[in-house]
């Protein structure tokens, strides 16, 4: 079985191993001067290369109805994936959920799956600029559901088999420039509209003030009818136009699927997650008993930093009826609608909302009414929240692709 895989990322190089430990002939094509340079951007250099807690739940999807990405999960989760990577040499170690290679290096995981690939005798081939694909059957093969009358070419050459891989269009200094979009469409894929997502929050009010904040807090995604879409915990970095951190990022893609479609939506945020509205408010007044000499802000002094201290109680007058219940509500439901920018603003995501719907692949990550055609990684709708998902999936429909069939 001769197979060609279009990109050299994470799913790429999986699903070349993955073919060649199944017997196949294998070439990977890959349009920068090497292979795995994105995966040395990852977990910020460290390679959070899976999660302890691997689930459909931490991904988000528009077009995943009949719960294909649950299922791909199952088939190679947390165990395969270890698995896998202590069978080329890495040894890992979990923090906090997260699984990272022993060395803390993502450069010790791209050495490992080049020396599998040349172990494999996989042939490469980097710089290979533009790329075109034609597919057909051979004569004489009717209309069989597997691939073996299947003739496919990339650049000239045939194969039985390809998988693209290519990635999504973030990162493009280490080759995702979204040509596999192109090529996909040339194939009369319909895509679903691509945004991006693991990305700070982008809001209409100038948070100049609180840039260098810290704090835990709970965001609340708000849609244009004041419902709740998704919500998620953990370190809030404000910066002058948003909100960064984990709990931010992690409802961008929904954030810029809602605002994609035309509709305003918002992010309700909690600074005290941790207190109910009524315990907070008792808090304040335990402190005005405790402490009658001090302003409002030397109240709240100890329980938040100093900027976010000043920008919570700056407009609130403690000369009218009901400060208090104001200062609650500030804390506990400080309201951001979000800008409409960040929907164009690839800059600083990683990963992207949208793409080749998942409801057009079979649970072998192969389109669809195309026989030997596969799509896998960051080109599919599917996007997971920060701990290693996003990587984790590459990884998993790399696999799955890449055995199929031989």
């Amino acid at each position: 079985m001769n197979t060609g895989i279009i990109g050299a990322g994470a799913s790429g190089i999986m699903a070349a191993i993955s073919a060649a430990r199944s017997g196949a002939k294998v070439t990977l094509y890959e349009h920068s001067d090497s292979i795995g340079k994105k995966l040395l951007i990852t977990g910020n250099g460290k390679c959070n290369f899976s999660n302890m807690l691997m689930d459909a739940s931490r991904f988000h999807s528009g077009t995943d109805s009949t719960g294909r990405i649950g299922r791909i999960l199952k088939r190679f989760g947390t165990k395969e994936c270890t698995d896998f990577f202590e069978s080329i040499g890495v040894m890992y170690r979990e923090r906090k959920g997260g699984i990272y290679p022993y060395t803390d290096t993502a450069e010790s995981v791209r050495s490992a799956l080049k020396l599998e690939i040349y172990r494999l005798g996989v042939e490469t081939i980097c710089n290979c600029g533009r790329i075109s694909i034609k597919t057909g059957r051979a004569e004489g093969s009717g209309e069989k559901s597997d691939c073996s009358g299947c003739l496919h070419e990339i650049n000239g050459r045939r194969y039985d088999r390809i998988i693209i891989a290519c990635g999504s269009k973030v990162a493009p200094r280490t080759g995702s420039d979204g040509s596999g979009y192109e090529l996909l469409k040339g194939l009369g894929v319909k895509l679903t509209e691509i945004h991006p997502a693991l990305t700070p929050l982008t809001v209409k009010d100038d948070l100049s003030v609180l840039k260098g904040v810290r704090c835990d807090a709970y965001l609340t995604l708000i849609d244009a009818s004041g419902h709740a879409v998704e919500s998620s915990a953990g370190e809030l970095q404000p910066y002058e136009h948003g909100l960064s951190g984990i709990c931010a990022m992690d409802i961008s893609g929904n954030a810029c699927r809602l605002l994609g479609k035309g509709e305003r939506c918002y992010i309700e945020t909690d600074f005290l997650p941790r207190f109910t509205d009524d315990e907070v408010k008792k808090i304040i007044e335990d402190r005005l008993k405790s402490f009658p000499e001090r302003n409002l802000a030397e109240l709240l002094t100890g329980i938040f930093p100093k900027k976010l201290i000043g920008y919570l109680v700056h407009p609130i007058d403690t000369r009218r009826e009901g400060f208090l219940n104001e200062l609650v509500n500030a804390i506990k439901h400080h309201r951001y609608e979000l800008s409409k920018e960040m929907v164009s603003d690839f800059s600083r995501a990683q990963t992207v909302a949208g793409g080749v719907p998942v409801d057009i692949i079979d649970d072998d990550c192969m389109l669809l009414g195309r026989e030997g055609i596969y799509v896998t990684g960051e080109l599919l709708d599917a996007d997971g929240v920060c701990g290693g998902y996003n990587l984790h999936f590459a990884w998993a429909t790399g696999f799955i692709a890449g055995r199929q069939d031989l």
